[in-house]
């Protein structure tokens, strides 16, 4: 299972550790350390981030995840020939992180854990979105 951001920032909040078989997209460690630094996280939050860091499978970049990404982002714009988005969805903006999270969540053909409700309108692009 793929977690984001808003979720792993919630399980440190509460001092949970995640599930054993929990991936953290490269992207996804980049937006908590910076949002560790911006929120001037103390001791025992960044103690926290750094014990979910080293338990937690990184994955490394792989080739194919720009041409996901690209997919992703221009799905999500309505623009992506031969895939228009559902009836009833316009076209949206993505944090810069969230295509490269779906990216990597697709690539892994896994889940994706979130509480962040601007993922789901990606189904379509196979993404199995969970939302907690």
């Amino acid at each position: 299972m793929v977690f984001d951001t808003d979720l792993v920032i919630a399980h440190i909040r509460r001092d949970e550790l995640l599930p054993s078989r929990a991936i953290l997209p490269l992207f996804l460690v980049g937006e908590l350390k910076a949002f560790a630094i911006k929120n001037q996280w103390q001791r025992r939050r960044m103690a926290m981030l750094a014990h979910l860091l080293k338990a937690h499978p990184i994955p490394d970049i792989a080739p194919e995840l720009p041409d996901l990404y690209a997919r992703v982002d221009a799905y999500s714009q309505g623009q992506l020939p031969g895939q228009p988005l559902p009836n009833g969805l316009s076209a949206r903006n993505m944090s810069k992180n969230d295509p490269w999270i779906t990216a990597t969540a697709l690539y892994l053909d896994l889940p994706l854990h979130t509480t962040d409700r601007d993922f789901e309108h990606l189904p379509p692009l196979g993404l199995r979105l969970v939302l907690e």
